[in-house]
């Protein structure tokens, strides 16, 4: 997929064949699985897919990590040149039946630049490899490059606790500094597991909205607990508790976070009230 999309292959030997090429390797259940060719073409032409089409080097990030017996997750980093930072690009790919009793990998969804010190953008479930965000007319605006050096210096420090007070902020202000940004937050600190990484924003913010996650929309009062329970070889929990103003007790908001290619992501939440 990284040598069909590259920009020395994208067009050749005819224009579109990189396009093409990628197709094959998309699995059903990928909305761009549906996309004609140009179509893909036309989603990589935006800001945040530039890392899949301008790369020189690739490496591989940790081992591939297996979710059950028919999803898999890989990490690898590229970058234009020897000078240039790397840019993350997490892969999820399931096992998808090819020729009756075999079966082939092949790609469910790709998450360009997400939570490290390079954040921009990411690719997830409503595009091509799941777009989250239209693009903002003439480039990025202010206020999307402020909201990407907020989630990339919340995840420099890459501690469980950090992390949970990012999200849980980011979704009780959901719609600021644009429309449903507390979601696409929320979306890229899922690990591969959750699915919820899966999510269009636009779904997320329909799960916000039953009772009993509502709190997380509402709290006003905020403290994530200092220490951690061990939930797994590679997993915590970390409790955060909110408070409604005007609340006589406190709501609790367990988050159960794993490390995948040493980063601390989301599997899962529990509310207690």
């Amino acid at each position: 997929m990284l040598n069909a999309f590259h920009r020395t292959n994208f067009d050749a030997p005819r224009a579109r064949f990189g396009c093409e090429v990628a197709l094959r390797f998309l699995a059903p259940s990928n909305p761009a699985a549906k996309l004609t060719p140009q179509a893909i073409a036309d989603y990589l032409d935006q800001a945040w897919y530039r890392p899949l089409l301008g790369w020189a080097e690739y490496r591989w990030e940790g081992d591939m990590t297996l979710l059950g017996e028919r999803e898999a997750y890989q990490q690898v980093s590229v970058r234009t040149s020897p000078t240039e930072p790397w840019v993350s690009v997490r892969w999820i790919l399931v096992r998808v039946p090819y020729y009756g009793t075999l079966d082939q990998w092949m790609v469910e969804a790709v998450f360009v630049e997400e939570p490290d010190g390079n954040v921009v953008g990411d690719v997830g479930p409503t595009s091509l490899m799941r777009s989250r965000r239209d693009q903002a007319a003439g480039g990025e605006s202010g206020d999307e490059l402020a909201a990407a050096s907020t989630l990339a210096a919340a995840a420099a420090s890459q501690t469980p606790a950090t992390i949970v007070r990012t999200v849980m902020e980011a979704i009780r202000t959901r719609d600021e500094p644009y429309a449903l940004h507390g979601c696409e937050v929320a979306i890229r600190f899922c690990s591969p597991s959750n699915r919820a990484s899966r999510l269009s924003p636009q779904s997320f913010a329909q799960y916000l909205d039953e009772p009993w996650y509502r709190i997380l929309t509402e709290w006003d009062t905020l403290e994530v607990e200092d220490e951690l329970e061990a939930a797994g070889e590679r997993s915590v929990l970390q409790n955060a508790l909110v408070k409604r103003d005007g609340d006589d007790s406190w709501t609790v908001v367990s988050w159960q976070l794993s490390q995948y290619s040493g980063r601390w992501l989301t599997d899962a939440l529990t509310i207690t009230a």
